[in-house]
């Protein structure tokens, strides 16, 4: 791969703030990067009247049409959730859309059980898919990177048995088999945990631990965008910490040090490197992938700044 110095730098990262509730701990992080102009999340372009998002005319499962019919750049989250239309999906993949562009999303079902309209166009959701579900997305795509792919389709199979497992782990019955459902279910009590939580003025991107281990890190090209994603993520991982303690899935582990742990995650990259792979996003901007034993990364990069990071664990 070329090399990009922007992507997974430790030293570009400084810890700015730990808070911990229950099982979970929120590590928030200042990320060296400029901020540019003129991008907005996904929500606030909905909120705004900015994109239509709308099922193509074949109503294919895993392909939906997106307009930004505004002059700015418009940021889609792997794991973000769009309701109506025919079913609920997911966006398989991080995307800049371009000013007065029109795209088709890859999405993948996470409502195996409808298809048909309950509205004529996509609606915003306050959600970002579990883990595991972005993991397998992430990982499949990276691993079609390697063979040489460009596509970003998922495993759709995959992804409902993901679905169904986090029904099954919440004892949550949903008619649809729709993943918002077991959001909608604990709404309250996720809702009142995000407030627990602060945003740091100097964060852009934010490290989860749950019991003790890492879930997963978010960093943003800006505070504005963390800040539209700070309480998606919160419930995120609320789902995965509920799930783990009422199935004992891991037991809690001493008190870590939140930035040892930190940078031995962005050191395992820059180990292997060579195996990640760069091609073009799917709107604006280059991408980075690479899976690595229990991790998979993603970056997405425009104008040689990051847009976004990920990491995400298998657990």
């Amino acid at each position: 791969m070329k090399e990009d110095n922007s992507v997974f730098q430790s030293s570009k990262l400084n810890l700015v703030d730990v808070q911990t509730l229950g099982d979970i701990t929120i590590a928030q992080v200042k990320y060296d990067t400029k901020v540019i102009p003129d991008i907005i999340s996904l929500h606030k372009a909905f909120e705004l009247g900015y994109v239509i998002v709308k099922e193509l005319p074949s109503e294919r499962v895993n392909n939906i049409e997106l307009e930004n019919t505004s002059s700015k750049f418009v940021f889609i989250l792997d794991g973000d959730i769009l309701k109506g239309a025919k079913q609920n999906r997911v966006v398989n993949t991080s995307v800049l859309v371009a000013p007065k562009s029109k795209i088709i999303l890859p999405v993948s079902c996470v409502e195996e059980g409808r298809w048909r309209f309950n509205s004529e166009r996509f609606r915003p959701s306050d959600e970002v898919a579990h883990k595991s579900i972005r993991y397998s997305k992430l990982k499949t795509i990276s691993e079609l990177r390697v063979q040489n792919n460009v596509s970003f389709s998922a495993d759709q199979g995959d992804v409902w048995r993901n679905v169904s497992m986090c029904s099954a782990k919440l004892d949550i019955d949903s008619p649809t088999e729709s993943h918002s459902d077991s959001f909608e279910y604990f709404k309250d009590e996720f809702e009142d945990l995000t407030k627990e939580f602060s945003l740091d003025a100097n964060a852009n991107g934010l490290f989860v631990f749950i019991g003790g281990r890492l879930s997963g890190c978010e960093i943003f090209n800006s505070k504005e965008l963390l800040e539209d994603y700070f309480g998606k993520i919160i419930k995120s991982a609320a789902m995965d910490g509920k799930m783990k303690n009422k199935n004992s899935v891991n037991e809690l582990e001493k008190p870590v040090e939140t930035k040892i742990i930190i940078k031995k995650a962005m050191q395992e990259f820059q180990k292997c490197i060579e195996n990640a792979t760069v091609s073009q996003g799917l709107g604006v901007g280059q991408e980075t992938r690479l899976n690595n034993d229990d991790k998979s990364y993603y970056s997405l990069v425009h104008e040689n700044e990051i847009i976004h990071q990920t990491i995400i664990t298998a657990d």
